[in-house]
This record gives structure tokens, sequence and C-alpha cells, in this order.
């Protein structure tokens, strides 16, 4: 299967008046490890990662891996939406090179949850995106939805979730 001949010019940082925008950068944990605790109970039924007691040490491990992701053909290229004056993470936004699309993936930080903050963050991402995107979420994640057509995805059909095979999921594309 090839890759995507756009994932080079994949920006680095965006910027909007209320949000960033941004690759990882190991500066970023203990933001993300405040997040990730907060938003157990929000991320729990809908994400198969989501754990209620990360440490530190493994959130530093999980962006290093991230960075290194960036370099790599098939790596997710993830960027971390952040509050630009105090750098929390409002969220996280996955790009999975897949033939010449990508499969997306995001999460809201429970504090910043339906405040229009992950749209604005997927439309900037996306807009600079120079492919079409394929995003599957869970069936009974309402918000997940909403979210995404708002920010201009189709149901298209159903298919299996990417890091939960066994369950179905709704399909969306954009682009």
């Amino acid at each position: 299967m090839a890759t995507p001949t756009c994932s080079a010019k994949l920006p680095h940082t965006l910027t909007t008046p209320r949000l960033r925008v941004s690759r990882p950068d190991l500066a970023l944990a203990p933001h993300l490890h405040q997040a990730l605790l907060a938003s157990y109970a929000l991320h729990q039924p809908f994400l198969i990662w989501a754990k209620p007691d990360w440490t530190l040490e493994q959130i530093e491990q999980g962006l290093e891996e991230s960075q290194a992701d960036f370099h790599t053909p098939t790596g997710e290229k993830r960027y971390f939406v952040l509050e630009p004056n105090t750098g929390e993470v409002i969220g996280c936004i996955g790009l999975t090179p897949r033939a010449e699309e990508y499969e997306v993936g995001y999460w809201v930080s429970q504090g910043f949850a339906g405040k229009g903050l992950m749209r604005e963050a997927l439309n900037t991402l996306l807009d600079a995106v120079d492919a079409a995107v394929w995003l599957t979420t869970a069936v009974d994640n309402a918000a997940s939805q909403r979210l995404a057509e708002r920010a201009g995805f189709s149901r298209v059909g159903e298919a299996p979730r990417p890091n939960d095979p066994a369950t179905q999921g709704l399909l969306y594309r954009r682009g």
C-alpha cells in the first residue's frame, strides 16, 4: 500500500485566535498528563487506550514515540491542541497515512469539551492537509459524530473501528 505523498508537507504548527495546533514536544508532558487523567471518564467508553492511571514517564515515552512517528512514512502524525496562553492541552488529533489519504482520530480534554475548540482545531488542521480524510466513530459516541459532521465530514457507512476491530463504527469521509 502506498503512503501519502503529502506527509512531508504537513505543517509544524498552526494557530487561530483561540488555540495552537502543534506537533509533539516533551515540554507538553505535564499538561498532557493532567488532561488524560482528568478526562478518563469521558474517554473510557470510546477509546480503547484510555486508562485512569497514566504516569508522567508513560506520557513522556508516548511523546517521544509520537515525535519519531512524524519521520516514518506510515506513522501516525499526532498534533496537540493547546490553549495558547497557558499551554494547557485541549485535545489531540492524529493523522494516520492510508494510501493517498489519511485516517483521523481525535480526543478532547473534558474541561474543554463542548466549546467548539476541537472543531476549530480539526478544521484548521484538515484544511492544511492536501488529501481525503476518513474517520470512524463509535456508534454510541454522539458528540464525536456531531463534531465530524460540523467539521465537514459526511457519513458514508459502517466499518470496524481502527483501534478496536471487533467493534463496528460509523464511517465518515471528508474531501
